[in-house]
């Protein structure tokens, strides 16, 4: 029988992938926002895949509040900005019903399948354990070009992504299925090991903060030798937290982010300055020359830093002055 999911942010750019890319492995209904509803359906919304020639996104598609239990799919896919816990709120109140839909979170983050799991207690009690929280980390950079008449979304291929369950029963086969007919390269992570997942796609998050918050490219900052030991000394701090928390980083498809960790946290700056120029092109050769700019999710990236190192006592002066920086900026 074919899954529904509900992709809830179609019209935003990981929404819209995540709609497209899966269109012919699950029943795709689209949740969207007055505006970015009425351009889907006038065919203004477009989609390039790796700079091929834009094509129209189409998909089922509906308003927010026409979102009800006679529409509930077997999962939510949540690609709303953080935090969730409004829209995990606001969807689960519209389908209260006896065995509510699974919950997919793909925002970046470490904080996202806790505030889920926490507004569903509220909701839903001791039933809250029956709803899987799965959490996708999506390596794929993915821009959003508006013009006057389009929105043109565009990612290259293939789509590689790790997914593991954050929460509630530990059964994926479903899900795997779906990410296997749809020819995306998922890798699939143990339950044990997802806020360790989480934990290394912060880090790939946190590359460029710094050089951000001086409203320099990733390239132009590293170039900086002030802005580039800023940068080290950010993510230094981001992995001390790591360790006190009990974690660890894991390598991710053809990321060796555990490697790329211990070497920023071992070698000497000068050294490391030597290749900083080499390591600010590879880096935004692999996100497609698309900068930061998470200005509205600060909080979720070096903030979650200061967040945990405040928990497990761990100074973090660099990443809360970025931090402050990227919210005055804002």
């Amino acid at each position: 029988m074919t899954k529904k999911i509900a992709v809830v942010g179609v019209g935003g750019r990981t929404g819209t992938l995540f709609a497209y890319e899966m269109r012919n492995s699950a029943q795709i209904l689209g949740v969207a926002r007055h505006v970015q509803m009425d351009n889907i359906k006038d065919g203004k919304v477009l989609v390039a895949r790796q700079g091929s020639k834009p094509t129209r996104f189409e998909c089922d598609v509906i308003e927010e509040d026409a979102f009800t239990k006679e529409t509930a799919p077997d999962f939510i896919l949540l690609t709303t900005k953080n935090p969730v816990a409004p829209s995990v709120r606001y969807y689960y109140q519209r389908v209260q019903q006896e065995n509510p839909p699974d919950l997919i979170l793909s925002q970046n983050g470490v904080f996202a399948a806790e505030e889920a799991r926490t507004e569903l207690g509220r909701m839903f009690g001791s039933n809250a354990q029956r709803i899987r929280i799965i959490r996708v980390s999506l390596f794929n950079p993915v821009s959003m070009e508006k013009t006057a008449e389009n929105t043109v979304i565009s990612y290259f291929e293939p789509i590689r992504l790790a997914f593991g369950v954050a929460f509630g029963p530990d059964e994926i086969q479903d899900l795997r299925g779906l990410f296997l007919e749809a020819e995306l390269e998922a890798e699939e992570i143990a339950s044990e090991n997802v806020k360790n997942m989480e934990f290394s796609k912060l880090f790939t998050n946190l590359l460029g903060m710094s050089s951000s918050s001086y409203g320099l490219t990733i390239e132009e900052g590293f170039a900086d030798k002030k802005v580039f030991e800023e940068e080290i000394e950010s993510l230094r701090e981001y992995a001390r937290t790591v360790k006190e928390s009990g974690g660890r980083f894991l390598n991710l498809h053809q990321y060796p982010i555990r490697l790329y960790a211990s070497l920023l946290s071992s070698l000497p700056l000068p050294l490391l300055s030597l290749f900083r120029k080499r390591i600010a092109k590879a880096i935004a050769k692999g996100r497609g020359g698309k900068e930061k700019g998470n200005i509205d999710e600060i909080d979720y990236y070096n903030g979650a830093v200061v967040r945990i190192g405040e928990r497990f006592n761990v100074d973090t002066p660099v990443n809360r002055k970025i931090c402050q920086t990227m919210k005055a900026r804002g």
